[in-house]
């Protein structure tokens, strides 16, 4: 398996930019333990490739997923943004408060 994190990075860093979401909760290669995060979407370099998840309350790992390539776990990744995006925003127009707040979903 090829890693190269700074290219892997500055692709998903660039995914992120073009979609909008710098605002967002995420983590891209910083380790498991560095700077957690409540409702955060991140992504980890581990021995047998990557492992992309999601945190919850108290920053509690939620569906966590393991890729061997990179572009399964970019494609995921992103994916988990966009979701996260999309349920905020409809917990807002239904009156409900999103997981934090953002001017992503916020009035």
């Amino acid at each position: 398996m090829k890693n190269n994190k700074i290219e892997d990075r500055t692709l998903l860093e660039e995914d992120i930019k073009l979609l909008g979401y710098e605002q967002m909760r995420y983590s891209i290669f910083a380790g498991e333990d560095v700077n957690r995060q409540e409702y955060q979407v991140r992504i980890e370099c581990v021995q047998d490739g990557f492992e992309v998840y999601t945190t919850r309350d108290r920053a509690s790992v939620t569906g966590k997923y393991s890729f061997e390539n990179f572009e399964d776990a970019r494609n995921k990744f992103i994916r988990l943004l966009k979701l996260m995006v999309l349920s905020n925003q409809e917990s807002v127009e239904e009156g409900e408060r999103p997981v934090y707040s953002s001017p992503l979903w916020d009035k």
